[in-house]
């Protein structure tokens, strides 16, 4: 009985570090991942890029200088025209976490949505993805694209039609395409560019946003451009359905479990 005992004991110790060694191998590289994107976004010149994109102004003219109206701010019945980034709920933010806010919304409306790409060939959106490989091309490879999705088309059989899955955020911001990877990546450098201090959330099942410190409320807030909201945690679980298992924040020098 003790042998049987102690045997158990080893066992239960052997298949712990398998289970320890197998996370350390699904996480290293996901880590790595993301301390390398959140770095990215300390370049002078993408925050620079990305300040001369994002309409402050517009987003907040109660915050940013903005000249007189001219006849562009009218509609065609005279008008003044509506700022498509205020909304009914706008009163319950203030300062910075008003411009974040704007912001997320401005973001979601210049980026695009990619489940599959039209048929390069016919222009057909009957796409699916065939196989993945990995960067070609120099541009493949210039941006980063550690992966490219390659899809067959239903109604030319045409299998030219590529998805690079770039992971340099001066190259999403000239294609402003993809999904939640690339959404977060770019926006993680717009908030950086518009002077937020930034983090980079992994959810290790198939999400990403960013959260920004607000000094208004002395927290970290959620932020997803993909959904133009902030400050809801709960969305992806209660209105989602999702269940979120492990989630991990990165900043340039700290790696964190939130």
């Amino acid at each position: 009985q003790p042998l049987s005992i102690y045997l158990s004991i080893i066992l239960i110790r052997l298949s712990t570090k398998s289970h320890w060694r197998t996370m350390s191998e699904t996480l290293t590289p996901r880590i790595r991942g993301g301390m390398a994107t959140v770095k990215k976004w300390e370049s002078e010149d993408l925050l620079s890029a990305c300040r001369k994109e994002i309409p402050f102004g517009e987003l907040c003219p109660e915050q940013f200088y903005l000249p007189p109206s001219t006849e562009n701010d009218y509609n065609s019945d005279g008008k003044m025209r509506e700022n498509p980034y205020f909304r009914s709920d706008d009163e319950k933010y203030h300062g910075d976490d008003l411009l974040l806010k704007r912001l997320t919304l401005y973001f979601q409306g210049i980026m695009t949505w990619v489940n599959n790409p039209p048929c390069e060939m016919c222009g057909s959106d009957q796409t699916k993805c065939r196989l993945t490989r990995g960067p070609l091309t120099p541009e493949e490879r210039e941006g980063e694209a550690n992966r490219v999705e390659v899809y067959f088309c239903n109604m030319c059989n045409a299998e030219t039609t590529t998805f690079p899955r770039y992971n340099n955020p001066m190259k999403l911001l000239e294609t402003k395409r993809g999904r939640c990877g690339e959404y977060a990546n770019l926006f993680g450098a717009f908030c950086r560019s518009a002077g937020f201090e930034t983090r980079y959330i992994l959810d290790l099942t198939d999400h990403v946003w960013v959260e920004v410190w607000s000094n208004e409320t002395g927290r970290w807030i959620m932020a997803d451009g993909c959904e133009g909201k902030i400050d809801e945690p709960s969305m992806y679980e209660k209105g989602w359905g999702k269940q979120l298992c492990y989630n991990l924040a990165f900043t340039v020098d700290s790696v964190a479990d939130v």
